[in-house]
């Protein structure tokens, strides 16, 4: 666990370091809304595996790249890059830290869920944990 938070505060850092960083980010409404159209964004839940599985969940259709993995997985998200993206987290610090990495690799269109999932879920929108949701 410490080494997670190590990990973790290095990557806050280098927020500092990027003095042009702003701070894209989306509500739970706004979210809600995009996930319900007819061209919803890429959901990237960038918490670790076993998080995005457990508690509460996560959001339908999201995709588990833990953040410490994302310059791991550019290659495989290539054909988003014009294409909206929305970054998520329980809180949203991570989720920003992800959106400053896809940013700099040249994706267009990244936000961060503001609030995070724990938000998204104190709201009462829809969440999905794997095992419950297959009657297992």
């Amino acid at each position: 666990m410490i080494k997670h938070w190590r990990a973790t505060l290095k990557l806050l850092s280098s927020l500092g370091k990027s003095e042009e960083f702003e701070w894209s980010e989306i509500t739970v409404d706004e979210l809600f809304e995009r996930v319900n159209s007819d061209q919803p964004p890429l959901l990237i839940d960038v918490r670790s595996p076993k998080e995005f599985n457990e508690g509460y969940g996560h959001l339908p259709n999201a995709r588990s790249i833990p953040v410490l993995k994302i310059e791991s997985h550019l290659e495989d998200l290539e054909s988003f890059k014009e294409k909206e993206i929305v970054t998520m987290c329980p809180g949203g610090g991570l989720s920003l830290v992800a959106v400053d990495i896809l940013e700099k690799a040249g994706f267009k269109d990244v936000k961060s869920l503001k609030g995070g999932t724990d938000l998204w879920h104190q709201s009462g929108y829809p969440t999905t944990i794997p095992n419950m949701d297959e009657g297992e």
